[in-house]
């Protein structure tokens, strides 16, 4: 399963889950368009994105924190900045 959070504060503004099998294009495939031109001889990361999006009316703010999270694989964490 795939998980995203959206906290602001101490609240949470945003959850979903879906699992990994709704993802529209295999593993398989995506890897196999990420090395059709390009060559990665000491290795690379595919981010698939997450398949999940708040809805229309809701904006990230300075300070929320995004946590990504895939069962069996682990925790993307992300606070949001401003301009610096």
């Amino acid at each position: 399963m795939i998980h995203l959070e959206i906290h602001r504060g101490d609240k949470m503004m945003f959850k979903d889950s879906t699992p990994v099998s709704r993802m529209k294009r295999s593993l398989t495939e995506l890897a196999a368009y990420l090395f059709r031109e390009c060559d990665f001889p000491v290795g690379c990361f595919l981010m698939t994105g997450t398949c999940l999006v708040p809805p229309n009316d809701f904006t990230l703010q300075k300070k929320d924190r995004v946590e990504i999270r895939i069962e069996g694989i682990g925790t993307l964490t992300n606070t949001v900045s401003g301009k610096p």
